[in-house]
């Protein structure tokens, strides 16, 4: 019995959000309305919002200018990465990592977070990096995080994330380097002449 009462619920709650997605409205609400006029009040738009108007601009713009949208990795997302490297440089430790892009598709809002931690567990400093341009499929990226040095650090940890899920890193032996970036034939030519 107790299950039928569940089931006539739900089916009560699912009708009634049917009913006002659907509008609902029934003959009370043309009367009070008006009829035909208010019908025309409903088709006219708002006006835009002026951030939303000023958004799209600046992604015109960008868009006239070469950028290219690519799709993004959506939900968890594969890396390589190598071993995280630590040195010390003066009063900070910085740790090198590599990565590389396996996913399908680009990976958008890519971060690291490095945690340092003391004997007994507790956090004692770490640091974050954030890549605003997406990282394309196959891409290789160089990460360097700087904490202050602090004598209790004992151990650490690193933890990546993206803006559309989570990250599946796994330990590569070896990634090369990335491309250094070429320069373009027509500033040689400047040069020589």
């Amino acid at each position: 019995m107790d299950r039928l009462n569940r089931l006539l619920m739900f089916g009560v709650v699912v009708l009634s959000m049917v009913a006002v997605a659907c509008g609902g409205g029934g003959e009370a609400e043309m009367a009070e309305g008006g009829g035909e006029g208010e019908a025309a009040a409903v088709v006219e738009a708002a006006p835009p919002d002026p951030q939303a108007v000023a958004a799209a601009n600046r992604l015109a713009a960008r868009l006239r200018d070469g950028v290219e949208l690519v799709p993004t990795q959506r939900g968890t997302a594969n890396i390589g990465y190598t071993q995280p490297i630590a040195r010390e440089d003066g009063e900070f430790i910085v740790t090198s990592i590599r990565i590389r892009n396996t996913s399908e598709n680009a990976i958008a809002g890519f971060t690291v977070d490095e945690f340092w931690f003391d004997a007994g567990g507790n956090t004692v400093t770490g640091d974050q990096v954030r890549f605003r341009q997406p990282i394309l499929v196959g891409e290789v990226r160089d990460i360097e995080l700087r904490v202050p040095r602090v004598p209790t650090m004992d151990r650490s940890n690193y933890e990546f994330s993206h803006q559309n899920g989570d990250i599946v890193a796994t330990l590569l032996d070896e990634i090369e380097a990335p491309p250094e970036p070429e320069e373009e034939e027509g500033e040689d030519a400047d040069e020589s002449a």
